[in-house]
């Protein structure tokens, strides 16, 4: 983060954001030590409240970090995250147990993570690019042939690895497959979406509302605070339904607010914030299901591989989400009436992302949110339930589908 406040151009802004990207990964592995340090029967709660932990700091960081930004500038935003950081880095150094299941030969898939980020970046260009270049232009199929082909070398180059950047065999099992492909869906649609929404808050009237930094994170607050209050009671209903459920049923909630959002979005501020805010409840459900699946469906020697292994599908959707919102605000433009130019005479137009835009972003995030729902409905229920005794179909062999 202190790199990234001085950046002196936005290249080396994406650099060092690129570099601040490898720390972060390291919050997956909070939902491994969960999974062995607590009893069965408390883990879906103690993942509840994990989540809920991140819905408390977006509640608070959103407003703190807009106002900063809009009155103080966004490198001072960086400034104020750094205590934060050294306060973690000071508690998981004295408070955090080492992982009782340790791999001291483990060894970082450099050629893996290479090919994979060769092929993510061509697609991302390609997304950036193709409102420009246009769709159907040979620069654009091409970028996406050449993207699809270094994925097809990726997945070649992590057969032969002893210790792939995602692991095969364990993707080969029904739940896994199906955690980690929710994961990059989840990912896609939620930063799609959310990106989309920030824009069009942001935008000028009458296309959008006209939102300063501040009021942007201030009207963010209410999707947080969902996320806060329904994720540690996702993981209170899975003790009690099983993470299938509660999985199927948040994506239900979430499709649906999804599309509302893109059918209330011209009736005003309220009506949008409410319906985003019921999409975010769903959001929380999932997630917690999500993580809950994986964890019970691998043994504890492969979780930490398990949950990174999450993390990078979740990455990857994160990436392409933003991408392609960036498409369709490029692609779906109206002109707003900013002035008259002095004589009176000739107006300033703006050209500034469309509403229909928006409203297609929020349509594609709720399909994204139905094929989780479809994809949760052939996973195998992990967590069964007698009273408060938990048993998990870990040590049982696992069903890799067809």
């Amino acid at each position: 983060m202190t790199l990234t406040s001085t950046s002196p151009s936005f290249t080396y802004l994406i650099v060092f954001r690129s570099i601040q990207g490898i720390g972060v990964t390291m919050f997956a592995l909070a939902f491994s030590l969960i999974r062995e340090e607590f009893p069965r029967e408390l883990i879906p709660r103690a993942q509840g409240l994990v989540s809920a932990a991140f819905g408390i700091g977006a509640a608070v960081a959103l407003p703190l970090g807009a106002y900063i930004s809009q009155y103080f500038g966004w490198r001072t935003t960086y400034h104020t995250a750094i205590p934060f950081v050294v306060l973690i880095a000071y508690l998981i150094l004295t408070r955090i147990r080492e992982s009782r299941y340790r791999n001291p030969g483990a060894k970082v898939d450099l050629p893996g993570a290479t090919v994979l980020g060769i092929s993510l970046g061509l697609l991302v260009y390609g997304l950036t690019e193709a409102p420009v270049w246009g769709w159907t232009s040979f620069n654009t199929i091409l970028t996406f042939l050449v993207a699809l082909l270094f994925l097809g070398i990726f997945i070649e180059v992590e057969r032969g690895r002893d210790q792939p950047l995602i692991n095969l065999t364990l993707l080969a099992r029904r739940n896994v497959l199906i955690a980690n492909l929710a994961a990059l869906v989840a990912g896609f649609g939620l930063f799609l979406f959310e990106q989309s929404l920030i824009i069009l808050l942001e935008e000028p009237k009458p296309v959008g509302f006209n939102l300063s930094i501040f009021d942007t994170g201030l009207y963010a607050i209410p999707m947080a605070v969902a996320q806060l209050i329904t994720a540690p009671v996702a993981g209170a209903l899975i003790t009690r339904v099983g993470a299938k459920r509660v999985l199927m049923t948040g994506a239900g909630i979430a499709a649906l607010f999804s599309l509302a959002t893109a059918l209330v979005a011209p009736l005003g501020l309220p009506a949008l914030i409410t319906a985003t805010t019921m999409a975010m409840v769903g959001v929380a459900a999932m997630n917690v299901s999500l993580i809950n699946i994986l964890v019970f469906s691998v043994e504890p020697q492969v979780m930490g591989v398990s949950t990174a292994m999450n993390s990078v599908f979740r990455n990857l959707g994160g990436t392409l989400g933003p991408a392609v919102a960036g498409s369709l605000e490029s692609t779906f433009t109206s002109l707003v009436l900013m002035g008259i130019l002095p004589g009176g005479k000739v107006p300033l137009l703006m050209s500034v992302p469309s509403l229909f835009a928006f409203q297609l972003g929020a349509v594609i995030s709720a399909l994204m949110v139905v094929l989780i729902g479809i994809l949760a409905n052939f996973s195998i229920e992990v967590i069964t339930w007698n009273r408060v005794q938990a048993t998990s179909h870990i040590n049982q062999p696992q069903d890799t589908g067809p």
